[in-house]
């Protein structure tokens, strides 16, 4: 504690004491201005804190409503994630696509050369070669 605080607490000590010997109607009176001042401040405080929170408000939301331009933005934002990532499904599909596509052509490559040429034209060909895999 410093010399201010130790002071302060000195004086804090001997009022309380010395409050236990007043008169009941000087008790009364300090008790009554006492009401009467917090009665007083309460609504400057109240007032205070209320125009301290609606410049806050204005500070930070600003005073007026958002533009055309972000409601538009928020609300086609969500519907062009959805064509995106539809997009990306689709193109995920067609890389699926060609790699079964790649793996035909890899066994066709290693498919014994008695097959005839015509075999290989043949739209049935590739599902028989994955029938017989299985």
């Amino acid at each position: 504690m410093n010399n201010e605080q130790l002071i302060a607490h000195q004086i804090r000590l001997a009022l309380d004491e010395s409050v236990d010997h007043l008169p009941f109607r000087i008790t009364q009176r300090l008790e009554h201005s006492r009401l009467a001042a917090l009665a007083r401040a309460m609504p400057l405080q109240t007032e205070l804190a209320v125009n301290r929170a609606s410049s806050m408000t204005v500070a930070l939301h600003g005073d007026h409503r958002p533009s055309v331009y972000f409601r538009l933005l928020s609300t086609l934002a969500p519907i062009l994630l959805v064509i995106a990532g539809l997009y990306g499904i689709d193109a995920w599909n067609d890389a699926e696509e060609a790699a079964e596509t790649a793996d035909i052509d890899a066994e066709l490559l290693l498919a014994d050369d008695d097959v005839p040429v015509s075999a290989y034209a043949d739209k049935g060909f590739g599902v028989f070669l994955k029938n017989s895999r299985q």
